[in-house]
């Protein structure tokens, strides 16, 4: 994909937009020859009012009429009916140009949405680390329609414009070249005023659709951190915030549409001093005889038609350089490349064992220090391995680089024998099973959520994983069962439930890898007790990794590695590192006394 340039123009940017109306040349054409048919009548229509001063009221006989057997009375009756027949039949065809370019424009939209929406999929997660979710979100849904704005919005109000201005040109030459010319002659002043207005116009768009997002991003914060924001009392706060990025938003907003009012303000005046111009001259040719009334009439009803293309272009000047600044803001994404990808020569797996291998294995995040250093392992396929350490050890960041979240930056894992860098991303993660910390679920069905990532699980696959997740212990409960809606805007979950339905949904996948980051942490003591067991039975034959701080997750993994600043720093069995004097030594002690002091705590309650 070709980048854009860091301040690309309008035309550089207009150019890569009209890449979405190649899959429409067809239905294009077509519309572009309504406009032409349109034009074609918007230039006739002052005729009738000729016809009418000039051989109706003039008495000036129309050869043409007298052919046909026409007097003054039938032919004043065939213009107003042939008056009538041109604005019903402009009437229907700007219909069917409106539906039709609408349309298009509205499935180019949907063209640039799912490329944007599938790269942004394809994005690795420390673009997300860098990116507001509500900015992102924006692109997407307002961004997008640069496109439309661009092409539909702007290229056939152009061309209609264009194809106007030419007819009428002509007209108004054979009828007096002098005033046409008088006319034509701000066409200059015209084009220097849109040029150069028209790139602080471009400036004002793209800084309100930022201050836009950055208010949309503050105001889902806001909403979204309801209870953190209620518990500590920060609603003054959060107020201010909020009305401080809206009023920002709304000043970007009230300084564009300023602008663009004063911009068509210029614009009207230029050409006012065409007309002014025009309208002198051919006052005084009338006064002299030299121009017919009927003349005069048409020429004055075309100034008045010109005034309306004429001040078109403005506006699609206009409309170019604001839809530009959210063009450019897509393909800001579109041009951002993964930092995880598949190599040219990515194979895809076929049946794992799920032996992986840690070999000198260092990462640090896009401008940071070290988070992994030195990091070497083995886990035999079958094995639970726990990592263990002081939070910010680099447990979390270790256990991500098995499903590439992110790549090492130096060293290399293998699986089974082979680099993940040539495992194909797609065929790395479907043997992969994760367990996030914070567990999020999808407004659908338990069931669906369950079966999310695994589409085609049967209802016996997810019944039977929500079983050794302890699921179905309080799914039967629910008003539906499994068909009952939960997560946003359904039946809501508690902390421990929706951690059960986490683990679920990693089993029905049925995967060689399983990656389970705190996975009791919100449950009570006889629910851990359950999963801690369900886990070890959905383990077995898989290779399995624990990151924990409660101890008695880990009491029964094959191998412990304990992390301390991103290194490791002791490794083996619970129980041997349990006797050793080191950093786990120290954890099973400060754990020990936190357990003793809360049973403490609740023997005096």
């Amino acid at each position: 994909m070709r980048r854009m340039p860091p301040n690309p123009r309008a035309s550089a940017v207009l150019r890569r937009v009209t890449r979405y109306l190649h899959p429409y040349w067809s239905r294009f054409l077509l519309m572009l020859g309504l406009v032409a048919l349109i034009s074609a009548g918007e230039v006739a229509k002052p005729w009738p009012l000729k016809i009418v001063v000039d051989h109706v009221l003039g008495n000036r006989p129309l050869e043409a009429a007298r052919r046909l057997g026409l007097d003054a009375q039938g032919l004043l009756v065939a213009v107003c009916i042939g008056t009538l027949v041109l604005h019903i039949g402009l009437a229907g065809l700007r219909l069917l140009a409106n539906r039709g370019t609408i349309a298009m424009g509205q499935r180019m939209v949907a063209d640039l949405r799912a490329e944007l929406v599938a790269h942004l999929h394809r994005l690795s997660l420390g673009f997300y680390g860098q990116r507001r979710a509500t900015d992102l979100v924006y692109r997407v849904a307002y961004d997008t329609f640069a496109v439309q704005s661009m092409t539909m919005n702007g290229f056939f109000p152009l061309a209609s414009s264009l194809l106007l201005l030419l007819g009428m040109t002509v007209v108004l030459f054979r009828m007096n070249a002098t005033l046409a010319a008088i006319f034509l002659a701000v066409a200059p002043l015209l084009w220097l005023a849109i040029r150069l207005l028209g790139r602080r116009l471009a400036q004002l768009a793209r800084e309100t659709r930022e201050s836009e997002s950055r208010f949309l991003s503050e105001t889902q914060r806001g909403i979204g951190s309801m209870a953190v924001v209620q518990a500590c009392t920060a609603e003054p706060l959060e107020h201010d915030r909020v009305m401080r990025a809206s009023s920002d938003a709304l000043s970007s907003a009230l300084r564009l549409n300023l602008f663009e009012t004063g911009y068509g303000g210029v614009i009207n005046v230029v050409i006012a001093l065409g007309t002014v111009a025009v309208l002198y001259a051919g006052s005084n040719l009338a006064l002299s005889g030299r121009l017919s009334v009927g003349d005069l009439l048409v020429f004055v009803s075309y100034l008045a038609s010109l005034d309306a293309p004429l001040s078109a272009l403005s506006e699609i000047a206009s409309r170019l350089q604001s839809g530009s600044a959210g063009a450019r803001r897509v393909f800001e994404i579109l041009d951002e490349e993964p930092s995880v990808r598949d190599a040219p020569h990515g194979r895809t797996l076929d049946a794992v064992r799920g032996e992986l291998r840690f070999e000198d294995v260092d990462f640090s995040y896009p401008g940071g220090g070290f988070s992994l250093c030195a990091i070497s392992f083995a886990a035999r396929p079958g094995m639970r391995i726990a990592l263990v350490g002081p939070t910010g050890a680099g447990k979390s960041t270790l256990a991500s680089l098995i499903p590439r979240f992110y790549d090492p930056t130096r060293g290399r894992i293998l699986l089974d024998g082979r680099d993940l860098r040539d495992i194909r991303l797609r065929s790395l993660r479907t043997q992969i099973g994760v367990v996030p910390q914070s567990p999020i679920l999808f407004p659908a069905s338990l069931a669906d959520n369950i079966r999310y990532g695994q589409p085609a699980a049967s209802d016996e696959d997810v019944r039977q994983a929500a079983a050794i997740a302890g699921v179905a212990a309080f799914a039967e409960a629910l008003p539906a069962g499994f068909a009952t809606p939960v997560g946003p805007e359904g039946q809501a979950l508690s902390q421990g439930q929706m951690q059960r339905v986490a683990i679920a949904r990693a089993l029905v996948r049925d995967p060689r890898i399983l990656i389970l980051d705190e996975p009791t942490s919100a449950l009570d003591p006889e629910t851990e007790a359950y999963v801690i067991g369900a886990l070890e039975r959905a383990g077995r034959g898989r290779t399995t990794f624990i990151i924990a701080h409660r101890l008695s997750t880990v009491r029964r993994a094959h191998q412990l590695i304990v992390l301390s600043e991103g290194r490791m720093v002791q490794e083996g069995t619970y129980e041997s590192l349990r006797e050793a004097n080191g950093l786990f030594r120290r954890l099973v002690d400060a754990h020990a006394l936190f357990e003793t002091q809360d049973e403490g705590k609740e023997l005096q309650a």
